[in-house]
């Protein structure tokens, strides 16, 4: 009897930083047609609803995917994608796969982001400014 007493206890469940981290991860990878870098986010709301968004065209433009530095001008960021769903103030934290550049920085904080979880560096990337910019714009940047 206590064997299935065992089965039917509920099982631990993830943090939501993590459990959004590995939904950015599986967005990133199943939606993202950038073949240099697959980026994903997740919004979650106060109301634990949650957003995904990944990086890639805007609706209706295409993109050479092989020329590299003219992707980069066409490339809507993950970040930006997911908070076009939101209202200031209404995101308890950010989840991305890799840490947020200047730009989407400047979303985060005209959305109101206070924490942006992350867990990589992109090659060749200043994270530092991403550090000094979040600092000025009070966004706390956690690498989990």
């Amino acid at each position: 009897i206590s064997e299935v007493w065992q089965i039917m206890l509920p099982r631990k469940r993830k943090l939501w930083p993590i459990t959004a981290l590995n939904l950015a991860y599986s967005i990133a990878k199943d939606r993202s047609e950038d073949p240099y870098v697959q980026v994903g986010a997740v919004a979650k709301k106060h109301d634990n609803s949650l957003i995904v968004g990944y990086n890639g065209a805007p609706s209706g433009v295409e993109i050479d995917w092989s020329d590299r530095d003219q992707r980069r001008i066409k490339v809507v960021h993950a970040e930006e994608n997911v908070l076009n769903y939101c209202q200031p103030g209404e995101v308890e934290f950010l989840a991305c796969t890799h840490i947020p550049c200047p730009s989407c920085l400047k979303t985060l904080a005209i959305k109101k982001v206070p924490r942006v979880f992350f867990r990589e560096f992109l090659e060749n990337y200043q994270a530092e400014t991403s550090f000094e910019i979040a600092k000025l714009f009070k966004i706390t940047l956690l690498k989990i």
